[in-house]
């Protein structure tokens, strides 16, 4: 086996000296010549050297890695905002280290309690849940610099970023009930997130005599499957659902037309999220649009230094399952 690559190695290959070739390669390239730079990261190339990133993170202070912790990657809205702080940091030369906690507290709580052993300079989280996430979550900000995303958790004082539920919900059943609509079935998940509690808490202060409110397992194409059959068993006057995420709706809108129903004319149907599932619908999802790059940028904007909270405006995007 060779003698191990060194730095002394990469320095005397390029023709510079070891300081300038240790600023080159920590990214602090103040004062060095571009040519010179160059002829550093060639030499890298030529005889494979790769730089130690724990010993570089020492050096600098910094990783320009993030973490970014989600409830489930399976869901489209999670998978398009990793996607997005994905595009986002890789414009800027950084990475991103995706957690995904399977909508479980337990978890979550594990993976943070690990985090001292990711190098990363700040945790992006999506709480599982709205009640039992706050602990975790508050010793984790403890050592990290920590941004709650799309979620909250009650008593974390880290600040967040999130969208408007009520205003959303009010949106959707303000469209619906100008379409005619009078009786409207909100599916939304079981699950212990402020998301759900507040679109929810929302849905039943708009509710007429006919609204009601069904809680599936969570945020799946099964459960919206299942919601549909539901409603099939027990119609009553609803003539409108609104789901909570696009993943439902669509499980809900697929089972009604195997069903023989017709969306819009028997229900009309409308969700939140605006991920691709809402373009790629037959009929198009009528949804509150998409989110994703927002959040994206006013969470970055709060690790920067931003304290305040960030509540984004919802913005209704009309498709043909409303009519």
């Amino acid at each position: 086996m060779g003698a191990r690559i060194g730095l002394k190695d990469v320095a005397l290959r390029a023709g510079v000296s070891v300081p300038t070739a240790s600023r080159v390669l920590s990214g602090v390239q103040r004062n060095v010549d571009p040519e010179l730079a160059l002829r550093v990261r060639n030499a890298c190339e030529e005889l494979g050297y790769r730089v130690n990133a724990a010993a570089r993170a020492l050096r600098i202070q910094s990783t320009d890695s993030l973490a970014l912790v989600v409830p489930a990657i399976a869901n489209a809205y999670f998978a398009e905002l990793v996607s997005a702080y994905a595009r986002r940091l890789d414009l800027e030369g950084k990475r991103l280290v995706t957690i995904d906690t399977g909508e479980s507290p337990e978890t979550e709580r594990r993976q943070l309690g690990a985090m001292d052993r990711v190098l990363v300079d700040a945790v992006l989280v999506v709480p599982a849940a709205f009640e039992r996430s706050g602990a975790a979550i508050t010793e984790l900000a403890r050592s990290n610099r920590v941004v709650q995303v799309d979620r909250r958790a009650r008593g974390v004082e880290a600040p967040s970023v999130r969208l408007d539920n009520a205003a959303g919900v009010r949106l959707l059943v303000e469209h619906l009930r100008a379409r005619g609509r009078r009786g409207i079935l909100m599916v939304d998940a079981q699950e212990d997130s402020s998301s759900s509690i507040e679109r929810t808490a929302a849905f039943r202060a708009l509710a007429g005599p006919d609204d009601r409110v069904l809680e599936m397992p969570n945020f799946t194409v099964a459960s919206g499957t299942d919601a549909a059959r539901l409603l099939l068993a027990d119609p009553g006057e609803t003539d409108a659902v609104i789901c909570t995420a696009d993943t439902v709706a669509l499980g809900l809108l697929t089972a009604l037309q195997h069903a023989g129903k017709r969306v819009p004319a028997e229900y009309a149907l409308a969700s939140f999220d605006g991920t691709y599932i809402s373009d790629t619908a037959a009929p198009g999802l009528t949804t509150l649009g998409s989110t994703a790059e927002l959040m994206v940028e006013a969470s970055l904007a709060l690790l920067d230094g931003d304290s305040d909270d960030v509540v984004l405006k919802p913005e209704l995007v009309v498709r043909g399952s409303s009519g």
